[in-house]
């Protein structure tokens, strides 16, 4: 999986997260937190957030 599609699916799921979230009913801030973390610090989402960061996976020009 490329870095771009990880970094999307690490946000699709925390965005289901605070939607979750923002639905009426009790809510957890805690549990909550603790997906979001789980999500967004993930080794995967964090490695590629680095890489993409020092500018491996740019489009480049090829001859």
């Amino acid at each position: 999986m490329r870095d771009i599609d990880i970094i999307n699916k690490a946000m699709e799921d925390a965005q289901a997260v605070l939607c979750d979230y923002i639905e009426p009913g009790p809510r957890d801030p805690q549990a909550i937190l603790q997906r979001m973390l789980e999500i967004l610090d993930h080794q995967d989402v964090v490695a590629a957030q680095e890489r993409l960061r020092r500018g491996y996976g740019r489009l480049r020009l090829v001859k």
